[in-house]
Formats: C-alpha cells, structure tokens, sequence
C-alpha cells in the first residue's frame, strides 16, 4: 500500500482527519487552529497538544477530535498507526527544565596555529579549459524536456516533496541556472535542474527560466556531464545546516538553541566527536524531532539532566543518551522520580553509558538499548532507598 492510500485509509478510520501543506483546496478545520497567516517564507503556525508548533510545505498535519499534531510526510503513517491504537499519556514530573539556567561553563580557547607561507614567484599552470563556452539565455518551459536513459526519476516520494516544496515557495534567489544541452535537432534537454522546472511548471506565474546552455557531441556526454554535476556537489552537513538556519533567524534553529544554551550546553561546529569540547553536543536533528514530538518541556529537561549528570564532560554519545532519556521521559513509569533518575545516570560516565552502544547500529536501537540500561541503574537506585 502507498503512502497515500495509508494516509486515506487513516482518514476513515477513528475520525481521524489529515492534510498534507501544498494539497489544495485548504481544509476548513485547519484555520481554526491556525495562530496568525502565513509568513513569508511560507510557514505558519498551528497550536498543538504540545503548544506551538511550525508548518513547512510538505508536513502533514494530523487531526483528532480537536487535537491537532504536525509530523513530516516520512513520520505520518507510522504516528497514525499509533494514534489508532494509542493516546499520549499525560506528562509527569519531569524534572528540571530550561527555567533552570546555568553557568555558561568554561570555554576552551582555540589555538590557531599560524604557519609562514613561502612566496611561490611562477604563476600555477593549468590545462586547457575543456569544451566551448556557453550561452545563457532565458528558454521557455515548454521548451525544455529531459531525457530518460540517463536522468534521475522523479517518481517517488522524496522527489515529490521537494518539487512541490520549491514550487509552494518559489524563490528567484535559489533559482541557479539550469544546465542544458542544445542537440542537433534543436531540442533543448536539462541535465541538471530537472525539480526547479517541474516546480515551475507547475506554476502559471513563470513561464521562462534562466538556462546555460551547451553543445555536446553526443547522448554519453550528456549523460557523463550528469553524472559530473551530481558527483561535484558537497551537501551540507546537519551542523552546517543548523548553524546557517540560526544565522537566517529561523524559528525552529533558534528555539533548539534556546533550548540547549539554557540546560548549559553547546552545539558543536564540527560533525567529529574527536574535536569536541566538554558540554559540547551535535543531535540537532533529534532535538528538533524531540520538541516536534514530545514538546519542549520535555526536550528542555532531557538536555538539562544530561548537563547536570555529566559537568565538564566530553558527550561523545550524546545523541543515544539523549534519545534513551526521551523514551524514559516521555513515558515515565508510575511514581516516576526525576531526581533519582538524576543519580541513577551520575553512576557512570557518559563514555561508560556510552560503552552500552558500541557496535549497534541505527539511532532507535541504540537509544532503546541506553533506556534499558539507564532503566536498570534506576531501579538499583530506587531498591537503594528502600533499603
């Protein structure tokens, strides 16, 4: 079964109700949920059972008897499927939040190494530039088509959201020039910039983009120049991308910071654990998945107990002891007591706690394997004090 027909036969199901953000016509249950319009980045925001919460183009936002939830299009099935068989419990206690501040913490001061460059007194020489200049031009959509043999397909999910992603935001800025060949019989074939035509074609405001246009001699070169272009790019890394969203004021980036400087911890500039600074911290992503699930407080409290078990050390693993916390935080046991939580991870190191996951792979078994643990050591804990 797709994902759109889960979807549609989760709408049948428990008067369950779901709209995907670029579906049109909008629902007549969504404004009322609705706090303000949208924003000119084209988001807006909706209040949740957790609070707050943002809408991209693409999310899916999932109703219930006058609960609404937000989840991303690669999430909805699966958070359906719970909903019918489940509801979030009330949240407990959980301990100290983000109303708790700490010291900023002591701040390694980086060393910069400077070395002497020898003046070089020859100019570099290089090869030939290979092929012949392009011409850019303006080219109608309509104009424009790609081939098949060598093109990536755009028939599946993920090409999906993001062509109907750019084409509900459509922004001039983002929008590099497409390069395409121009064959001997005249027809104009892209081989590279495929999503931002089909966005664009779906739209009646643009009828022409900006292309750079080449002679090749042949299909294989296209199809080698394609292979080229894809292999050439560099993607971001999660830590690029979350410290370029703080830098462009975006809400979600500026709520995790806020989140993580007011537990007394930082997020780190390099993706290698090796360079980490104590109190440092790199899951980003599984924050963010954190709040959009469980909500703040508890996302709060999760990063501040971790910050308070572990002062001055160096979180290596972080991102499963943080996700072993949230499963144990966000579905406490009867009686839950976070202070003893608190002394039930202090019995280790966070590189003992650590030691628990080496060897596992994939982010839900490690984070199930550190709750098992940490929820063992609780236990000890509470057999402790009755004691």
């Amino acid at each position: 079964m797709t994902y759109t027909q889960q979807l549609s036969t989760a709408q049948n199901h428990s008067n369950i109700r779901i709209w995907t953000y670029g579906e049109l016509p909008l629902p007549d249950w969504i404004p009322q949920h609705m706090v303000g319009g949208i924003e000119p980045n084209g988001t807006f925001m909706l209040t949740t059972e957790l609070g707050r919460a943002r809408v991209h183009p693409g999310n899916v936002i999932i109703e219930r008897y006058g609960v609404v939830w937000v989840r991303p299009t690669e999430e909805a099935s699966d958070f359906v499927d719970e909903l019918k068989i489940d509801t979030e419990p009330p949240i407990a206690n959980v301990g100290p939040g983000k109303a708790r501040q700490f010291g900023a913490g002591g701040r390694t001061k980086s060393k910069t190494t400077k070395t002497a460059s020898k003046a070089v007194d020859h100019h570099p020489r290089y090869l030939p530039p290979i092929g012949s200049q392009p011409s850019i031009e303006w080219i109608h959509l309509n104009r424009l088509s790609v081939d098949e043999v060598y093109q990536r397909s755009t028939d599946n999910e993920a090409s999906r959201r993001l062509i109907a992603s750019i084409a509900a935001k459509f922004d001039w800025r983002l929008c590099g020039p497409l390069v395409v060949s121009r064959r001997t019989d005249d027809t104009l074939t892209i081989i590279d910039g495929q999503h931002r035509w089909m966005a664009a074609s779906r739209r009646s405001d643009i009828p022409q983009l900006p292309c750079c246009v080449f002679r090749y001699e042949s299909i294989e070169e296209e199809a080698r120049m394609f292979i080229l272009a894809n292999r050439a790019r560099k993607p971001m890394n999660r830590l690029d991308d979350y410290f370029a969203a703080l830098a462009a004021a975006d809400e979600d980036a500026l709520e995790i910071q806020q989140l993580v400087v007011d537990a007394g911890l930082r997020v780190a500039r390099n993706t290698s654990s090796a360079a980490w600074a104590s109190g440092e911290i790199a899951f980003t992503a599984a924050i963010a998945t954190s709040i959009r699930k469980f909500g703040p407080a508890i996302t709060s409290a999760v990063l501040t107990n971790m910050a308070v078990a572990f002062p001055e050390q160096k979180l290596r693993h972080g991102g499963a002891i943080f996700g072993g916390l949230v499963r144990i935080m966000s579905r406490p046991e009867p009686d839950f007591d976070p202070d003893r939580l608190v002394k039930a991870l202090q019995t280790k190191s966070a590189d003992e706690w650590g030691a628990y996951v080496v060897g596992l792979k994939g982010g839900d078994t490690r984070a199930m394997a550190l709750r098992e643990a940490i929820m063992s050591a609780y236990d000890k804990e509470s057999s402790d004090v009755e004691a």
